[in-house]
């Protein structure tokens, strides 16, 4: 018996630490999220994001991002199978009307160990599936930084394309205008 209180408090602890990494994790996600929305100035946001573009980061984390991925919808299936299996055991006792004993784990209130279970399966779910969706959102929030940088660079470097074409046309004007009144002073 006492193996067997071992071993649930050791599943209990094991189980807790997963879903209190999960917790960090999201809790770094929302940071980051909100770090990168933000309102900065345009050059300072561009300055950070050619910079982290420059060390390859996208190329570096594909591999871990990719793994925490899998492992957040593994998370999120358990969390949902451990969810229905509650809930099915919980509706099979209220059809065959069993009333559990109140014991002292329960507060003298009945069944309130199976709405505890019941309640954190449903707060796993919840947690793997915002971090799941924020690590999209992320990656798509990274995909139109790099995009919006590229775009800006594209634009800087047609605005100086056009600015040496015009001051080469106004140098060639200039520079005609200059022939031409030279010809017409010999022609006089």
């Amino acid at each position: 018996a006492l193996h067997k209180i071992y071993h649930i408090k050791r599943h209990h602890t094991m189980a807790s630490l997963v879903w209190q990494t999960v917790f960090a994790f999201l809790v770094c996600e929302l940071l980051l999220t909100l770090v990168l929305v933000v309102p900065v100035p345009r050059k300072v946001r561009n300055f950070i994001a050619r910079e982290c573009f420059q060390l390859n980061l996208g190329e570096r984390l594909k591999t871990p991002i990719l793994f925490i991925g899998v492992a957040l919808v593994l998370a999120l299936v358990e969390s949902y199978f451990t969810h229905q299996r509650i809930l099915a055991r919980l509706s099979e006792e209220v059809e065959a009307g069993f009333v559990p004993p109140a014991s002292h784990h329960d507060g003298f209130y009945p069944g309130l160990h199976d709405k505890e279970r019941k309640y954190k399966s449903e707060r796993n779910m919840y947690l793997a599936g915002f971090a799941l969706t924020l690590l999209f959102v992320i990656g798509r929030i990274t995909a139109l930084l790099q995009e919006s940088v590229e775009l800006h660079e594209e634009m800087d470097r047609v605005e100086k394309d056009v600015a040496n074409n015009t001051s080469d046309k106004t140098t060639k004007n200039a520079s005609s205008q200059s022939v031409k009144q030279e010809e017409d002073k010999k022609a006089n």
